[in-house]
């Protein structure tokens, strides 16, 4: 089967984002449009009755989460950040198909990491003296250091809220699931109780009605034997006064 229209257009508009991230993507606004389109076009590509297969689609909805990521990353505010979050990126395998998103995350990797020595090295004015200029070096490792250090650990507080929250849901969909089957089971169990008793009245109900066709099959044949009985007196009679008549 032929890829749709939508499928088609879709295609073109990835290979467009994917080449604007190689290019200069921190500067362009052109890509942030672009890829909300791409959101919208996965959400109605899900929709259609001819859609991708599952494979297709999980690559399609991993390639745009990459870019959408890939854009907040660019948005924070400091380097260190955007080197922590560039080094998070997860990109997924990379398959024949696809080798531009792996090669997007490694260039905004090494890009952010040449960013972020720059600022460490070259944060001393040429005024200062030698060791002013070491200690500002210092100062600054020192403060992109913690600032790692606390964005390392705000992250796992949040992988351990975001687990936490998720057993949460888990549990809570178990007990509702097990409240149903209870309600379910006696239902079946309410319904299998009044099943028998109606078997029980209507097995009740077909020996009565046999009975009484019994009944009435006996008093028939009680009825056809008087009238033959009847028939054959009158035969009889009705014979000798023909004869004594003649």
């Amino acid at each position: 089967m032929g890829m749709s229209r939508l499928e088609i257009n879709f295609r073109r508009l990835l290979s467009q984002c994917e080449q604007l991230a190689k290019d200069d993507q921190q500067n362009n606004w052109r890509l942030e449009k672009y890829v909300g389109s791409l959101d919208e076009m996965v959400a109605d590509l899900q929709k259609l009755p001819s859609k991708p297969e599952k494979d297709t689609m999980s690559e399609y909805v991993r390639r745009v989460t990459f870019l959408k990521r890939l854009i907040e990353t660019n948005k924070l505010p400091s380097l260190a950040e955007k080197v922590v979050a560039a080094q998070m990126l997860s990109h997924g395998p990379a398959t024949s198909t696809d080798t531009a998103s792996k090669e997007i995350h490694q260039k905004t990797t090494a890009k952010y990491s040449r960013e972020l020595r720059g600022q460490l090295f070259n944060s001393g004015k040429a005024q200062e003296s030698e060791d002013n200029v070491r200690q500002r070096k210092g100062k600054a490792s020192t403060e992109d250091l913690d600032v790692l250090l606390k964005y390392h650990h705000s992250m796992q507080e949040k992988i351990a809220e975001d687990m936490l929250l998720l057993a949460r849901n888990l549990k809570e969909q178990s007990q509702l699931a097990n409240t149903i089957i209870k309600k379910d089971t006696e239902t079946v169990q309410k319904s299998s109780q009044q099943a028998d008793n109606n078997l029980d009245k209507l097995k009740v109900a077909s020996d009565r009605l046999g009975e009484h066709s019994r009944r009435a099959w006996k008093c028939w044949l009680w009825v056809m034997i008087a009238a033959v009985v009847v028939i054959f007196i009158y035969t009889v009679l009705f014979m000798k006064l023909f004869k004594k008549s003649k």
